[in-house]
């Protein structure tokens, strides 16, 4: 079976607040055999050769975030040498934590089902739990668009920003993106050619941030 197989293979099931107005654009993927550095995060991968005969990394990319141009989160799926499902983590806000410990629960075998945090697109294992963040519903509207353009420290030789640029892109995603988050979730399929490796995704996301901005007509 291929890297691309098993990426395919041991995707999320992804679940989405009935009123998110966006749809993920590009998934990344990279397959770790070997404890060490994530190639896209900041934390390290530590596998238990005894348990885990590998570690699928997804880098999971959106045009958008509620808050900002530009969203990337992270989901790690750990699998057993028996091809099981051994573990699961995600990302949320910057940090990450497990998010399949806490129901144990796959679909198809091989599928974490996940839910995706309205507008902010934190992971958790529960659509329940992001009544813990006493932000989630403002951040979708009266604080929607704040940050303007987000550009990740990984990127900043490719993406430039300013005041004027974040006030423009805060001014649109206000205008067109505003919602109120219902809490209510669904599966939501996904073409399976929006999976690529890490290293075309990452060369990709610069690219499709400035034919954003010039779609917007803000010029760097």
């Amino acid at each position: 079976m291929t890297d691309r197989e098993l990426a395919l293979k041991y995707a999320p099931h992804l679940y989405f607040d009935k009123n998110e107005p966006f749809m993920i654009d590009l998934i990344g993927y990279c397959i770790i055999r070997e404890s060490g550095k994530s190639p896209s995060f900041n934390r390290n991968i530590w596998i238990k050769k005894e348990e885990v005969a590998f570690v699928i990394e997804y880098q999971l990319y959106y045009d958008y975030d509620i808050q900002h141009m530009y969203d990337l989160e992270h989901f790690w799926v750990y699998v057993g040498h028996d091809g099981k499902v051994y573990d699961g983590e995600a990302s949320a806000h910057g940090s990450y934590m497990n998010c399949y410990r806490y129901q144990m629960k796959v679909e198809e075998e091989t599928h974490i089902p996940v839910y995706v945090q309205p507008g902010k697109h934190a992971l958790l294992p529960d659509g329940n739990l992001f009544k813990l963040f006493s932000d989630y519903e403002v951040v979708c509207n009266h604080r929607c668009g704040i940050d303007g353009l987000l550009v990740a420290g990984m990127f900043q030789n490719d993406i430039m920003k300013s005041s004027y640029i974040d006030y423009q892109v805060n001014t649109y995603i206000r205008e067109h993106y505003s919602f109120q988050p219902s809490l209510e979730f669904h599966p939501v399929q996904y073409a399976p050619e929006i999976l690529i490796t890490w290293e075309e995704l990452f060369l990709a996301i610069p690219k499709r941030i400035h034919k954003l901005l010039d779609s917007l007509r803000i010029k760097i």
